[in-house]
C-alpha cells in the first residue's frame, strides 16, 4: 500500500509556495490566506486575499507600479497587474501593516512569451461540456426563451481548441429536441446530448443531427463515453433488458449488450437492476462502468474480449452481520462490503486503460449495532499488473481521473458529494505532486482560479479539462480548459 503524506491546510493556499513572513507585537496582527500570488502576463485576472487583521484598520503599500490595489476593506485585498510586455519574469511586493505587524505577500509575473496556454470558460453553455478524448473539441448547447417564437430555442456550440474557431449549430426550438445535457463528444467533433425523452441525438459539424437507433434486446440508448475515432467505440447503457439498465458497446455504430458479473457485488444474488458503462479507453478495448444494484455503484471492467471482472476484486469483501433495529429492538441479517465504487464520472480511465480511478469504500457495523459506518479514500487500479493503490490519508477524497503514466487526480471530499479541491499523486510512488493548480501553473504556465477542478488530461498533457463552481447556465458547475496557446 503507498502512502502519502498530505498536509490538508496546504490544499487552501495558492499557486506557489508561502514566502512571505509576519512579524506581531503581543497585541498587533495580520493574517492573509496566500503570501505568494502569480499572474498572467496579459490580461491577468484579479486576486482577492482574504485578510484578519488587529488593528482592523490596516495599510498596504506596494513595491512597484505595475501592482496595482483594485480594491481594500477590513477583511479582503483584491490585486492586479498591469501587462507584463517584457521578456523576463517580474517579481515584487505588497507590504501590510496593521499597528506593528507586518506581512509581506510576494506577487509573481509572467513573461506574456513564457505563457504556451489559453484559459478558456463556458460557463454560459446549459448543464456543462464534454471534451473530446484528443483534447480538440469541446461541446455543449445554450437554451433560451425567444419571445417572438413563444418558445426555448436551444443551439449546440462545437469549440475547435485548435484554432480557436466556435462552430454555432442552426438553433431549434426545444419541442424538435429538448436536450437535457451533453454526453460525449468524439475527436472529429461529433457530439451526443441526452433529450428529455429519453433519446439521445449526435450532431456534427455539418449541421446534420442523428436519432441513434434502440438498443437490440432493450430500449433507448444512453451515451457515456467515446473512444478514439479510430477505435470507432461508444460506451454506455441502455434502459431494459434482462434489467432496468443494461451496460452497452458500440463499435461503428453496432450495438453489443455486455455481460455482468454472475452476481451482485453485494448479496451475491441474480441481477435485477443491472449496471451501466461509464468510460473506455481510446482504443476502446477497456471499458469500465458500475453497477446500479441497490445503488451501490460499486466498478466493473470489461477487458479487450469483453470479458467482466470487478475492479481491484482482491479488495472485495462481504461480511455478514446482524444490525439491531431499534424501533422492535430485533436483529436482522445485513450484508457489509468492501470494495471500489465509482460515480456517473466518463473520465476516471487513463487514455491506455491501464489505470482505473475510484474510491476505495469499508463499511463497518458500529458498537451499537444500529449504524453503518464507512470509511472511504482515493484508489487506483491497474488493469495490467492486477493491483490496487489506495491512499487512506486522503480521507472521504476519491480518484476522479489518472493519465498513463500514473499520475492521479484525487478530488477532495468526494464522499460528501461536493469536490473541494483536486490533487496529484504518483501512483506507484506514493509521491505527493502538489495541488492541480500549482501543476498547471508549473507544467502549462497558466494560473487557473483557485477553486479549478480537474477532470481529464489528455495523454500529451497539452489540455486540460476540468470545471469550477462559478456557472450561470443552468448547473453550478462551470467547465474550463487550458489548452496550447494558438500561434
Amino acid at each position: 500500500m503507498k502512502k502519502l503524506f498530505l498536509k490538508k491546510a496546504a490544499l487552501l493556499l495558492p499557486l506557489l509556495a508561502i514566502l512571505g513572513g509576519c512579524t506581531t507585537s503581543e497585541e498587533d496582527y495580520i493574517k492573509v490566506n496566500m503570501t505568494t500570488c502569480s499572474f498572467r502576463g496579459l490580461d491577468a485576472s484579479p486576486v482577492t486575499i482574504q485578510v484578519n487583521a488587529e488593528p482592523k484598520q490596516w495599510k498596504a503599500e506596494v513595491s512597484g507600479t505595475w501592482i496595482k490595489i483594485v480594491e481594500q476593506t477590513e477583511t479582503t485585498l483584491v490585486l492586479n497587474v498591469d501587462d507584463n510586455t517584457d521578456t523576463e519574469e517580474r517579481t515584487g511586493e505588497v507590504t501590510l501593516t496593521a499597528g506593528k505587524a507586518v506581512q509581506t505577500i510576494r506577487v509573481v509575473q509572467i513573461a506574456e512569451h513564457v505563457l504556451q496556454s489559453s484559459y478558456r470558460t463556458y460557463g454560459d453553455y446549459t448543464m456543462g461540456a464534454v471534451v473530446s478524448p484528443n483534447g480538440r473539441y469541446v461541446g455543449g448547447f445554450t437554451a433560451q426563451w425567444d419571445s417572438d417564437v413563444q418558445a426555448i430555442v436551444m443551439q449546440v456550440n462545437i469549440v475547435d481548441l485548435r484554432n480557436d474557431k466556435v462552430h454555432l449549430l442552426t438553433p431549434f426550438s426545444s419541442s424538435l429536441y429538448n436536450l437535457y445535457d451533453p454526453c460525449a463528444i468524439t475527436d472529429n467533433g461529433d457530439v451526443f446530448f441526452h433529450c428529455e425523452d429519453g433519446r439521445i441525438v449526435m450532431f456534427n459539424l455539418s449541421d446534420d443531427a442523428v436519432v441513434l437507433n434502440d438498443v437490440p434486446g432493450a430500449k433507448k440508448p444512453w451515451i457515456s463515453q467515446v473512444g478514439s475515432d479510430e477505435s470507432g467505440v461508444w460506451v454506455g447503457w441502455a434502459a431494459g433488458g434482462k434489467t432496468v439498465y443494461t451496460p452497452v458497446k458500440w463499435t461503428n455504430g453496432e450495438a453489443k449488450i455486455l455481460p455482468l458479473p454472475e452476481k451482485t457485488f453485494r448479496e451475491n444474488k441474480d441481477w435485477l437492476q443491472g449496471g451501466m458503462a461509464r468510460g473506455c479507453s481510446h482504443d476502446g478495448k477497456i471499458v469500465y462502468g458500475t453497477t446500479w444494484e441497490g445503488h451501490d455503484s460499486f466498478l466493473m471492467w470489461w477487458d479487450e474480449n469483453d470479458n467482466v471482472r470487478w475492479v481491484s476484486e482482491d479488495l472485495h469483501q462481504v461480511t455478514r452481520v446482524q444490525v439491531l433495529d431499534p424501533n422492535s429492538q430485533t436483529y436482522f441479517d445485513a450484508n457489509l462490503v468492501s470494495g471500489v465504487k465509482g460515480t456517473s464520472n466518463s473520465y476516471n480511465i487513463s487514455p491506455s486503460g491501464r489505470w482505473i480511478a475510484g474510491m476505495y469504500c469499508i463499511e463497518k457495523l458500529s458498537e451499537n449495532k444500529i449504524d453503518i459506518e464507512i470509511t472511504s479514500c482515493p484508489a487506483f487500479y491497474d488493469t495490467v499488473n492486477d493491483k490496487t493503490y489506495t491512499f487512506p490519508e486522503y480521507h472521504d477524497a476519491s480518484g476522479m481521473t489518472v493519465t498513463d503514466d500514473g499520475i492521479g487526480i484525487i478530488g477532495l471530499n468526494a464522499a460528501a458529494g461536493i469536490i473541494t479541491g483536486t490533487h496529484m499523486i504518483d501512483i506507484e510512488s506514493g509521491t505527493d505532486l502538489g495541488s492541480t493548480t500549482s501543476w498547471i501553473m508549473n507544467t502549462l504556465g497558466i494560473s487557473v482560479p483557485a477553486d479549478s477542478y480537474v477532470q481529464y488530461i489528455t495523454p500529451d498533457k497539452q489540455v486540460v479539462f476540468g470545471y469550477d463552481l462559478n456557472g450561470t447556465g443552468g448547473e453550478a458547475m462551470r467547465m474550463w480548459t487550458v489548452a496550447p496557446k494558438l500561434k
